[in-house]
């Protein structure tokens, strides 16, 4: 759920500007602008880091120091939000800090690896990484490195050579690191990362317990030791990882979050609310503590203080289309479906590309009287043999396909699709019926619905808060 690499994935260093030798006021205040950019970006404030960053540069645009540390967290904050835009001007920045500084800095050449390898992956384009290489491969044969720069240098050729899929390598890179700065946190994380992607369960296993024997007072090994557990099934001994993490440090969210979402996953919906209840004390800014909380109250049939949640999300994050689409499914579910097509349609609004709300917006739509033929008109216009599942469902809905043609519809190969559209199915035809008033063969399809164990879909969610509101118990 929430990985933390100890906010050092670039690994800045402090940078001296000899601001004390500076006689001249603007020229200190340009320093002390510095010095909190590099604050800021330490306590992982990136939008901060920028702002002060560009407050130097309009008066000093060549300065490398803040070209450098507006080029790190662009490159941070284009990775954390997927922008690809702010990742590329990241880059850009810290080319530009490479050739204003000229002494060939090599902290300076950090962010523009990083930020090459990351784009690989955002534009699914190898030669970014493979360009990232070839720069490492020319810093590492200067002979004026420290162990830690050389160690650094390792970890970020680590990175490209994991997006292109060379585990050998990355992990050969890694271990170069380790050698050369044993307390190099990021580079015994990703070790442990990368065993978990490529080698057996209890392999990996081993490598995170190394990495917390190394470092048993970091909350971060614990948390992400504990999100291997839990991916394996171990939800208990998942939250006991969680739990070290928080008594290591009490405001550490990730763990805290982890832990709701760990006890959600194990059917404990009490357990996760209080859980989340704890870390909105402590942050309650935290829009996904917030929203895991609304779906846990959601699961015990907590209806008003559920929607009272998702509606706070929607209110910590309105730019994000799926705070809405999720406050939409929750007033779904209510039977507020006046609400629940306007905030689906908002989602939509936002991102057109969720072609998976249609289905929900047009059930809410008809159950709230507001139905318009021209919203559907692509997937009513469309040949039988290019719809896809939406279309089916939306035809579904619309009376142009019955409940067996629908089942039949479902992906042929992909068994994970198979699935979830069965699940989707099932609930539609439920819902369906219970509009024409048969709730009791409704409740046949819910439990069918539910018979996916799929917690994250909406559908299955939907079936269970159906099946509860019917009387039914949910196994």
């Amino acid at each position: 759920m929430f990985r933390y690499f100890c906010g050092a994935f670039l690994l800045v260093a402090v940078l001296s500007t000899n601001s004390s030798l500076v006689a001249q006021d603007a020229q200190a205040d340009l320093e002390a602008l510095k010095e909190q950019a590099d604050v800021a970006y330490r306590q992982r404030d990136f939008s901060k880091t920028i702002d002060l960053s560009n407050q130097v540069l309009a008066k000093s645009a060549n300065d490398h120091v803040a070209l450098y540390l507006r080029g790190s967290a662009r490159v941070e904050l284009g990775i954390m939000t997927g922008k690809i835009e702010s990742l590329r001007q990241g880059i850009s920045d810290s080319r530009e800090a490479i050739r204003h500084e000229g002494k060939g800095k090599a902290e300076y050449y950090l962010p523009y690896i990083f930020g090459m390898s990351n784009l690989a992956d955002m534009e699914g384009k190898p030669n970014h990484a493979k360009t990232a290489k070839t720069v490492v491969d020319s810093v590492l044969e200067r002979e004026d490195l420290t162990n830690e720069q050389r160690a650094n240098l390792y970890y970020q050729r680590a990175q490209a050579d994991m997006r292109l899929k060379d585990a050998a390598a990355a992990e050969a890179d890694l271990d170069q690191a380790i050698q050369l700065q044993p307390t190099h946190l990021a580079a015994h994380m990703s070790k442990a990362e990368l065993a978990a992607t490529t080698k057996t369960a209890s392999e990996a296993n081993a490598v995170f317990s190394k990495v917390v024997q190394a470092f048993p007072d970091n909350p971060v090994v614990y948390n992400n030791r504990g999100m291997f557990l839990q991916s394996q099934g171990k939800a208990a001994e998942a939250v006991a990882d969680f739990n070290q993490a928080i008594k290591l440090d009490g405001r550490f969210i990730p763990a805290y979050i982890n832990r709701g979402f760990a006890y959600m996953e194990a059917g404990d919906s009490a357990s996760a609310e209080e859980a989340l209840s704890q870390a909105l004390k402590v942050d309650p800014s935290q829009a996904g503590a917030q929203s895991l909380r609304a779906t846990a109250r959601l699961n015990q049939n907590k209806v008003a203080e559920a929607l009272s949640d998702y509606k706070k999300v929607v209110e910590l994050a309105p730019e994000n289309p799926m705070a809405h689409a999720d406050y939409g499914f929750a007033q779904f579910f209510s039977g507020d479906f006046a609400g629940s097509f306007q905030s689906l349609n908002q989602a939509l609004a936002q991102d057109s590309s969720m072609r998976f709300l249609t289905p929900w917006k047009l059930a809410s739509a008809i159950r709230a009287g507001s139905y318009k033929q021209a919203d559907y008109q692509d997937s009513i216009a469309k040949p039988e043999g290019s719809r896809d599942w939406v279309d089916s469902l939306v035809l579904f809905q619309l009376g142009q396909v019955d409940a067996g043609t629908l089942l039949k519809s479902i992906h042929p190969d992909d068994q994970e699709a198979q699935k979830a559209q069965l699940c989707e199915g099932y609930y539609f035809i439920g819902m369906e019926l219970l509009r024409r008033d048969r709730q009791k063969d409704a409740i046949g399809y819910w439990k069918q619905a539910t018979k996916s164990k799929l917690p994250k879909l909406s559908a299955y969610r939907g079936a269970v808060f159906a099946l509860k509101n019917s009387g039914v118990e949910v196994r």
